[in-house]
């Protein structure tokens, strides 16, 4: 068996952290009459909630498939149980005019396709199997969904509850129901429950009732409050999703030694790491099932009987790992190859301080970390840790330490930067205060390159110029948030349009450029940049060729049809732009001019202009 030394480090960073926790979430939908009524377009409210819901458990699927979805319609006359009836067998007793259409599970292509059926319908014979009625008690339905909540099965870390209705005030104020619900609405800021409303009318006053009860569910107070508006509500809910949505926890609780007597407990967090593709799955050929494979060694034994050789399980004590080494295979046990890696005990050794102008960007080697203080390890770590980043943030140090992340993985040097927190225009903090991890390469991990060592090109200031013009001139504002993979879109865009037998889906690729703007914003340039640096020399492949009667490549470029007059006058008038390259180039050699062949157009007029004197 055969050690790749590279193997440990590859593993490292292709390994996926999973977390316990999932996210629950209800839909629940209003089917009051007026939620059916028929627009100009001939959709309906209802349909749009449908088609809202879709997008929803799209994106579930691929952000979070853990995560648990589910479909409650209330304002319905009848009550009937929905295909599953697994949530109805424990003893859920589902209130009147409310019925559950999809309970709490996983999003899946079924569960999709029911909803893609159910709005496509042309017949939906809702009136028959539900029906509509306008007199739901708001607080029933909450208290329903708060149990089908607690009865899902899972450890949700966070239940969320969206409310699609157009109608502005369900409960008269004043009156029982209404007080019903803001006790309903006490209780689901205890259970750490969240309503989302999305209202499905232009006309949609959420200071008559939703306002106060959404401001008493979140705990927020109404003047700060900003009632969500009928556009802004379903556009988030409509953005297609590519990306996964992974929990923000530590990947490590280490120590961080500052001396042999003082040390403080950290966590690390990983806040950007590639996304991968959709994991692939083998299966047989004929019944479709998954194909588990273990891999196990064996040892061939010679027998000297007439039954042949025979084979025997080779344990992991008995294996050795070969690493080449001068032409020579080197053996090594597992444990000898676990102790080569284990050089310090999991944590962070503090080697000094340099300043922060030293760690430079070009020797990047991986995605950065961040470093955030754990009280539960040891007690006081958030006051030393507090100090520390100050002081080193006000005499602008980074501390450079050796980090080990965890058991049977080698130690790196890493320098510990300390950042502010930053704040966008929407008063969000995109960088928050904390040491940024910065992996820092070994002596033997810089790379001398030859190219570097060539002389560089002599640029005049006006060729600077005009380019900085140019960069002004198409310069945007950046957010990875305006990009998606344009190859994850399109392998996710294809699966659902060969599952969901959709052909209407389009990828959008946001790293496009827009051509037709930078056009419009350079255009003015590019006479200028032709004139500047010339025209683009493409050399064509060398071929072998007899010069006949001594005529060679000299002789050929000689025979061009120069005109010194017409030359001086052009590069005095400053138009050039007819005179071609081979032409400047033939007219320098028969003046007895050397060393042209290789030089742009610019640089062939600047010799003919030192030549003459221009």
């Amino acid at each position: 068996m055969y050690w790749n030394p590279n193997h440990a480090e590859e593993e490292e960073d292709s390994q996926e952290y999973v977390f316990g926790g999932r996210e629950g979430l209800l839909a629940l939908i209003d089917c009051a009459d007026y939620m059916f009524l028929e627009r100009d377009d001939g959709s309906t409210n209802f349909k749009e909630t449908l088609a809202l819901i879709e997008a929803i458990m799209r994106n579930k699927i691929i952000s979070s498939e853990k995560d648990l979805v589910g479909v409650v319609f209330y304002n319905t006359e009848h009550s009937p149980a929905p295909a599953d009836e697994i949530e109805l067998e424990t003893g859920l007793v589902v209130p009147k005019k409310t019925a559950i259409y999809m309970p709490l599970s996983n999003p899946s292509a079924d569960s999709i396709r029911k909803i893609i059926n159910f709005k496509d319908s042309e017949d939906l014979d809702f009136d028959r199997k539900f029906g509509h009625s306008q007199d739901s008690n708001l607080s029933d339905v909450l208290w329903l969904c708060s149990r089908l909540f607690t009865r899902c099965g899972y450890k949700l870390e966070q239940s969320s509850i969206v409310l699609f209705t157009s109608n502005d005030e369900p409960h008269s104020a004043g009156s029982y129901e209404y007080q019903q619900c803001f006790v309903k609405a006490k209780d689901l800021q205890q259970l750490d429950i969240n309503i989302v409303l999305i209202p499905m009318s232009e006309q949609f006053d959420g200071s008559k009732f939703y306002q106060e009860f959404l401001c008493t569910v979140a705990d927020e107070d109404p003047d700060q409050f900003t009632f969500p508006c009928y556009q802004e509500s379903r556009e988030p809910l409509l953005a297609r999703i590519f990306r996964r949505d992974f929990k923000k926890k530590a990947l490590s609780h280490v120590k961080w030694q500052l001396s042999d007597d003082v040390s403080l407990g950290v966590n690390i967090y990983s806040l950007s790491r590639k996304t991968k593709y959709p994991a692939k799955v083998k299966l047989l050929r004929d019944t479709n099932e998954v194909i588990v494979s273990k891999r196990s060694y064996q040892v061939i034994c010679a027998d000297h009987d007439q039954s042949g050789p025979s084979s025997k399980p080779l344990l992991p004590g008995d294996q050795r790992k070969t690493l080449t080494i001068g032409g020579e295979k080197v053996s090594f046990s597992v444990d000898e190859v676990t102790n080569m890696k284990q050089m310090l005990q999991p944590g962070i050794q503090l080697l000094g301080f340099k300043p922060i102008s030293k760690v430079s960007p070009v020797n990047h080697l991986r995605s950065s970390l961040f470093l955030y203080p754990d009280e539960g390890t040891i007690s006081g770590s958030t006051v030393l840790f507090r100090a520390l980043y100050e002081k080193c943030l006000a005499k602008q140090k980074a501390a450079f330490c050796m980090l080990t992340m965890r058991r049977k993985q080698p130690s790196k040097l890493v320098a510990l930067i300390p950042q502010e927190c930053c704040f966008n225009e929407d008063g969000e903090p995109y960088r928050h205060s904390g040491f940024r991890i910065e992996f820092i390469p070994y002596a033997a991990d810089m790379r001398k390159l030859d190219v570097f060592e060539k002389s560089t090109p002599e640029v005049s200031q006006e060729q600077i110029d005009v380019f900085k013009s140019v960069a002004k001139k198409i310069k945007f504002k950046y957010h990875p948030s305006q990009f998606e993979n344009p190859v994850l879109m399109t392998t996710y865009t294809n699966i659902e349009a060969l599952l969901f037998d959709r052909h209407d889906l389009e990828v959008y690729d946001s790293t496009k450029p827009d051509d037709d703007r930078i056009d419009s914003k350079v255009g003015t340039f590019v006479d200028r940049i032709g004139t500047l640096f010339g025209e683009d020399i493409t050399e064509a492949p060398k071929r072998r060729t007899k010069a006949a009667d001594g005529e060679g490549p000299s002789s050929k470029a000689a025979k061009l049809d120069v005109d010194p007059v017409t030359i001086i006058e052009a590069i005095q008038s400053g138009k050039t732009g007819s005179v071609l390259v081979g032409t400047l180039r033939a007219y320098l050699q028969q003046q007895g001019v050397d060393g042209v062949s290789k030089l742009n157009k610019a640089d062939l007029i600047n010799k003919i202009k030192a030549h003459h004197n221009l």
